[in-house]
Formats: structure tokens, C-alpha cells, sequence
């Protein structure tokens, strides 16, 4: 139906061009400075280094972040922090995303600091939920 009328909707299956998911973005989101295919980290870091000979790359929307694995997303990618990962489970991590380390390097990091990745996680919650009291303890 989609095709009859040239509409979509939100449930049509979308096919994207896999060039785009590739992209590296500048800093500023304005221009496609490089590509990479999430197959291997070390080829991300070689492009990493060429474009940063030349601008800013955006670190924060490199491609394949759906390669970075589902217990290591949101919290833990910000806290350690990852950048990007491969689709062999080999991710670009650091301050300055300068060091790779194999996801399972990082899930026993936080089971050595927290008792795990859950943990970790569970440890968040409980200090914002105090952190919301605590404020709301002051608003009174």
C-alpha cells in the first residue's frame, strides 16, 4: 500500500543505505569526514587518525553503536567510556578513544568494582533515588 500512494508509515519497513550507516561525522554534525563498516576496531582508529589530521571528529555518533552490546549501553558506555565497538566485540574506549579493550575485559572491570554490570547499574539507581530525596527533602 505504501508504494500505491508514495506514503509510509511508521511500521513500513525501511531499507537505509548501508554507506550512510558508515559515516563519520564532523564535530559540528555539518560534514561526512570519514567511514567505517563496524567489521574491524583497528581500521575505525586508522580513520580516526587520518581525520583528525584534517577536523574534528564527532565521537559521540560514530556508526554501528548497535554493534556495542545491550548490558554494556547507556550507563556503563558512559562510564567507562566506550566509543564505538566492532562487530567482533572489540571496542574503542577512553578519554580520549585511544585504547581498545575487548568487551569481556569490560564486563569483568565492573564485576572486580561492582560485583558486576546489573550491580553497577542497580548502585545508579539507588544514588539518584537518594539524590531526588535528598532534594526534595530540601525543598520543604
Amino acid at each position: 500500500m505504501a508504494d500505491e500512494h508514495g506514503r509510509r508509515f511508521s511500521l513500513d519497513k525501511v531499507e537505509i543505505d548501508p554507506a550512510i550507516k558508515n559515516r563519520i561525522m564532523s564535530a559540528d554534525g555539518d560534514d561526512h569526514v570519514g567511514d567505517w563498516d563496524g567489521e574491524n576496531i583497528d581500521d575505525l582508529m586508522k580513520e580516526l587518525d587520518r581525520i583528525e589530521e584534517q577536523v574534528d571528529a564527532n565521537y559521540t555518533h560514530l556508526p554501528h553503536n548497535f554493534n556495542l552490546p545491550e548490558d554494556l549501553r547507556d550507563q556503563v558506555e558512559k562510564d567507562y567510556p566506550i566509543w564505538a565497538c566492532d562487530i567482533n566485540g572489540m571496542c574503542l574506549t577512553g578519554e580520549h578513544a585511544d585504547t581498545v579493550v575487548p568487551v569481556d575485559k569490560i564486563r569483568k572491570h565492573y564485576d572486580k568494582k561492582n560485583g558486576g554490570v546489573e550491580a553497577f547499574k542497580e548502585k545508579l539507581r539507588l544514588e539518584r533515588e537518594q539524590m531526588i530525596a535528598n532534594l526534595k527533602r530540601n525543598q520543604k
